[in-house]
């Protein structure tokens, strides 16, 4: 991701951590609910990782 974010010129820092975040979270949602989806549903970590992916995606 770096690279990527390092020939997007256009956008601003706050832009970059923002799509940083995003990719994290939705990379980590993912291997969550692949290696522990039980636990993950149970303990509310999916939920809460949504919530963090809705927040990094707000526009204002």
């Amino acid at each position: 991701m770096p690279c990527v974010l390092s020939d997007a010129d256009w956008l601003t820092p706050d832009h970059h951590v923002r799509l940083l975040a995003a990719a994290s979270v939705t990379t980590g949602i993912a291997r969550l609910l692949a290696e522990d989806p039980g636990t993950a549903i149970l303990h509310g970590l999916a939920a809460r990782m949504c919530a963090t992916l809705d927040h990094v995606t707000r526009t204002s």
